[in-house]
């Protein structure tokens, strides 16, 4: 057990770095808005193609650089590429609508054959049947096409959303409410941004999205309909390890996650400062790809506020604790905690367990 004086050094470290952070994202902010990299308009589905962006033309979809390919068990070296265009395309795959269905989006500067899309579908299939679909934009969206990242979301989750409205269309399809979508960063974004293209009538309403580490840049103006929220699907789950810094602070969804406090996590000391905040932001990934086959599992717990989360001064009751990431129950509601360890295995367990370990050893 940590003793005071640990948890008030602790306290004080997580509390410099955070402020130093806080300074340098507000130093960036200056510079964004100095060379107007900051979308002031309605966020429409009109604006959608007003842009002069670099992503190539016609802006259209579906896009050449914006593609679906399906991974199964039996598929998983030689992924088959989804045409939306082609009725035929479904029936000449592997997809099973009886297994569930991952559509993945990746961050900036990913892509489906980089980490995390490969770690995190060999994950799933370690844990049964499923349908991962991968929505890989990432020679979409490169260096140095840095201004389109504002625009570049919406683009994407407008073709996306096409290729929902084909899978709720298609006989051997599904609705959107049999998707759990997982996005990373600004994938986070465009998931939910997807919902306001969809057609509930028509599609269905997501039926999951996992929202890991939402970006927060480009997302800091008035318009909230560029941020995935609670109203995007039937449940949405919102991991946070670099709130305030790369990350939102949310909360965003219906169970949002603060993991180890929500904006340093341990394992994370680079040799500059930008090392150190984007291992905090990238470190939602393994956490999540984890989750979906650890044994020990991620209980998170609610606590009255972060400063008393990090002196250690949480009391919940058994009944409150929850699995956090993969198995999360849909009835989760509000603001969670957790700790994880610094190295593999994260996950530390259930501290239920461990109370009762130590009562029994005690008496």
């Amino acid at each position: 057990m940590r003793t005071r004086a640990q948890v008030l050094k602790n306290f004080k470290v997580q509390v410099v770095e955070f402020l130093c952070c806080f300074v340098l994202l507000l130093f960036y902010i200056q510079i964004c808005a100095a060379q107007n990299w900051f979308d002031r308009t309605n966020g429409t589905v009109r604006d959608v193609y007003n842009t002069s962006s670099c992503i190539p033309k016609p802006y259209a979809c579906p896009h050449p650089q914006i593609q679906f390919y399906l991974y199964t068990r039996r598929t998983q070296e030689h992924p088959e590429l989804i045409d939306s265009l082609d009725n035929n395309s479904l029936y000449n795959t592997l997809f099973n609508r009886k297994n569930p269905t991952k559509l993945v989006i990746h961050g900036f500067g990913g892509g489906r054959n980089l980490s995390p899309s490969t770690d995190m579908r060999k994950a799933y299939f370690t844990n049964g049947a499923y349908n991962i679909i991968i929505a890989d934009y990432g020679t979409l969206v490169r260096e140095p096409c840095i201004k389109q990242m504002e625009w570049a979301p919406r683009f994407c989750a407008f073709c996306i959303a096409q290729f929902i409205r084909y899978l709720s269309l298609h006989p051997r399809g599904i609705k959107a409410d049999k998707i759990h979508i997982v996005g990373y960063s600004i994938g986070a974004h465009i998931a939910g941004i997807i919902a306001n293209y969809l057609d509930p009538k028509i599609d269905g309403k997501l039926g999951r999205i996992t929202g890991l580490d939402p970006s927060i840049f480009f997302y800091m103006s008035g318009n909230r309909s560029r941020d995935v929220d609670a109203s995007d699907a039937h449940f949405v789950d919102i991991l946070h390890t670099g709130s305030g810094i790369l990350g939102q602070w949310g909360p965003n969804g219906h169970a949002d996650f603060y993991i180890n406090g929500g904006s340093s996590q341990p394992g994370c000391s680079g040799d500059s400062l930008f090392q150190t905040v984007a291992c905090d932001h990238t470190k939602v990934t393994p956490y999540f790809i984890e989750s979906i086959v650890s044994n020990r599992g991620f209980y998170a717990y609610p606590c009255p506020n972060l400063v008393s989360f990090l002196i250690g001064w949480c009391n919940p009751e058994d009944h409150e604790y929850v699995l956090m990431g993969e198995h999360v129950s849909h009835k989760a509601r509000g603001i969670y905690y957790v700790r994880t360890n610094p190295q593999v295995p994260f996950a530390q367990g259930d501290p239920r367990k461990r109370r009762k370990t130590n009562n029994s050893t005690t008496t």
